[in-house]
């Protein structure tokens, strides 16, 4: 069978970032060409790769474009570097006809035989339209006829371009799609799912992504990380264990094929929780919130506010059983509430997103204390202030009755 032809650009910087890319595809495909677009990635790192790739009929290239000015071009986020750039040479290096092009903020969640059978017929490339510009397309995933790229010397073409209009357009996404406008083949969603909408779209108040993208959700193939990045301290966009599970797993296991993908991250660490909960707060007034988190390490405490927060939420961090949620988009509330075993309601003032009567629909128990409770009718169980143990003790009863289950 033919090798299927795939490059990644990226500085020394993004080296973790490439191999947790490139372990996504291996986890998932075999017989693969990785093209390695770079200026300083070290020689050993190749070596490395070389050897990880060889079990998987798989192979790596170092392409080494260091003659160049493209640090001089405008970049419009300060989250890229030239090195985007770096795509435009593919039909100087690269020797097959066909490849796909895949940033490195992306994982891919399954084979890509499918998107390699497509027939590109005189299209330049294959892509996924851009959420928020239909006419236009996302460059992160590009599935390119290299053929055709060097008959029409693009490279050229593409340099020329950005000489003139980098200043103006998107970076070298705006350059492509001032070059190939109209000349494209649109792509299913599920090939480049750009999880950085789950906040654009609470941005521009486009609520039906919130809703349509929910139904794409189990056939995604690639994921891409635009927007805020998995590896963030603090991140509200989807998929960030699914990052995390492909940067943690091991080479013996992609070889092997022992990665358990139903369970994903959790499968990687010591302690996975064994339930998860949920605090809507308005205030970083939450009461005994960090004794909560310390007598409970097996429950995943969740904490969801309309702004930023203050420092003593933010350093709740330290626990590993925390995650913070400022300025949370619909997405979030979405995912929270799938979850979730039982909700916290211990935050002091006021209630928020109408959370009561969204938890006690889905039919899930609320424990509050007796004061903080803002519905005593829907609470499941009330605890005096002055005894949290109690609290503590309700809750680890549900951990019991779940490792039962």
């Amino acid at each position: 069978m033919e090798m299927k032809a795939i490059v990644l650009g990226a500085d020394n910087n993004y080296r973790d970032k490439l191999e947790t890319t490139i372990k996504s595809i291996c986890a998932h495909n075999r017989q693969l060409k990785f093209y390695i677009f770079n200026d300083d990635l070290p020689t050993e790192w190749f070596l490395l790769m070389g050897k990880r790739l060889e079990p998987l009929s798989s192979e790596i290239v170092n392409v080494k474009i260091t003659s160049h000015n493209l640090g001089e071009y405008h970049l419009p986020n300060p989250s890229l570097t030239y090195a985007a750039f770096f795509r435009y040479f593919i039909p100087k290096f690269v020797t097959e006809d066909k490849v796909l092009y895949l940033d490195s903020d992306i994982i891919v969640r399954s084979s890509i035989d499918e998107l390699f059978s497509y027939n590109l017929g005189d299209n330049p490339l294959a892509a996924v339209p851009d959420p928020l510009d239909s006419s236009t397309f996302n460059s992160g995933m590009m599935l390119i006829n290299v053929e055709l790229w060097r008959k029409e010397s693009v490279t050229d073409v593409l340099l020329d371009l950005t000489n003139q209009f980098h200043q103006e357009v998107y970076g070298d996404q705006g350059v492509l799609n001032c070059l190939f406008k109209e000349r494209w083949l649109p792509l299913h969603q599920k090939w480049n799912f750009m999880v950085g909408m789950d906040t654009v779209a609470r941005n521009y108040q486009i609520d039906s992504w919130y809703s349509e993208s929910i139904d794409l959700e189990k056939d995604v193939a690639i994921v891409h990380y635009t927007g805020e990045k998995p590896w963030d301290n603090i991140n509200l966009n989807r998929f960030r264990q699914d990052w995390w599970f492909y940067y943690g797993l091991e080479w013996s296991d992609i070889v092997m094929k022992k990665g358990n993908f139903k369970i994903g991250f959790d499968s990687l660490v010591s302690s996975p929780p064994v339930l998860y909960s949920a605090i809507f707060t308005n205030t970083c007034n939450i009461e005994s919130i960090e004794y909560l988190i310390k007598r409970l390490p097996q429950v995943h405490f969740s904490i969801l506010a309309y702004t930023d927060f203050a420092p003593n939420i933010i350093d709740l961090q330290k626990y590993l059983n925390v995650r913070i949620y400022p300025a949370f988009n619909q997405m979030n509330f979405i995912k929270v509430l799938e979850e979730i075993d039982f909700y916290l309601d211990i935050n002091h003032e006021g209630e928020i997103a109408n959370i009561i009567d969204e938890v006690h629909r889905i039919g899930k128990p609320i424990f509050a204390f007796d004061n903080t409770c803002h519905n005593m009718e829907k609470a499941s169980f009330i605890c005096q202030q002055s005894h949290p143990e109690d609290m503590v003790s309700k809750i680890e009863s549900l951990i019991d009755k779940k490792e039962l289950d």
